[in-house]
């Protein structure tokens, strides 16, 4: 498998500034006079999950700093790493299992504006929609930079037989990636956006969108109080390619396609490197149990 260029946010929008609570900021400090933006995704008061290739070169825990509690980089929150795990078996050429969890030096006080996002442990089919957001650069001009307002845009899930047109070994979006098109309107992750949070909106226990899995058996159960959105983690941004298989392909190409993590697809390593259950880390998140702080 070939890849392109290491994905910001193209034909997005800015988004309110507690709309995406469980999204971090990730500054990595590869070099004394140079750093690496990244996204990530805080998974439990302590653990943030993001992509292999935005840690692979940290050259310590303390050299990531880690940014939360508000869209605008300014107005954030920070603290450090005190532990750096990236997949055992991460290929840095191929990106095959670009997954990495972060635990943080202390944990994080979670309340309504900044909390965990359960992981989703459901199938992801080809038409489906995800929402992807982060601090990547926004255009494909010469010079572009990160941007210090977090982006957010809708992506629909490939049909797995276009996504073999990138990359042949691609099966299936239930494997270790999930491929995302960007069409319509050249919508696309960027350079930036690396590990950044792709979730999806559920209704009823179900994403939205699958209106045939709502039909029957769900009506009057009793539903907790959830976060003011349903979301649930499902992959985090990880390369792009196009047909072509340019050595910079642009963000956005309508011959291109993007790449993600599939986090579900890594649960013995999420388990392993948290200590958590599975039950834990797709525990929906309940408002009533979190401190208001606005």
């Amino acid at each position: 498998m070939s890849f392109g260029q290491l994905r910001p946010i193209v034909g997005g929008t800015p988004v309110q500034p507690h709309e995406f609570p469980f999204a971090m900021y990730l500054s990595i400090e590869t070099q004394p006079s140079w750093h690496a933006v990244c996204g990530g995704t805080l998974i439990s008061d302590r653990h943030v999950v993001t992509a292999g290739h935005c840690l692979v070169h940290a050259p310590s825990p303390q050299a990531v700093k880690i940014g939360y509690g508000h869209t605008s980089v300014k107005q954030q929150e920070h603290i450090r790493a005190k532990r750096l795990l990236v997949h055992p078996q991460f290929n840095p050429r191929t990106l095959f299992n670009d997954i990495a969890v972060i635990e943080l030096e202390r944990p994080v006080r979670q309340t309504a504006s900044v909390h965990r996002i359960p992981v989703y442990f459901g199938r992801v089919e080809a038409g489906q929609v995800l929402t992807t957001m982060g601090w990547g650069i926004t255009s494909n001009a010469p010079g572009a930079r990160t941007v210090a307002a977090m982006n957010r845009v809708d992506l629909t899930i490939a049909d797995p037989r276009s996504c073999r047109s990138v990359d042949e070994s691609f099966v299936s979006n239930d494997g270790p990636f999930v491929c995302t098109g960007t069409q319509p309107g050249g919508r696309d992750e960027c350079s930036g956006d690396s590990g950044s949070p792709a979730v999806v909106t559920m209704q009823r226990g179900v994403p939205a969108g699958q209106r045939e899995l709502l039909r029957g058996g769900l009506r009057g159960r009793r539903r907790r109080r959830l976060a003011a959105r349903d979301v649930r983690l499902v992959a985090l941004t990880s390369y792009g390619d196009n047909t072509r298989h340019d050595a910079h392909p642009p963000c956005g190409d309508p011959l291109g396609f993007g790449f993600s993590t599939h986090v579900s697809h890594y649960a013995e390593f999420l388990t392993n490197a948290t200590g958590l259950s599975r039950s834990v880390l797709e525990a929906p998140v309940h408002v009533d149990r979190l401190v208001r702080h606005w």
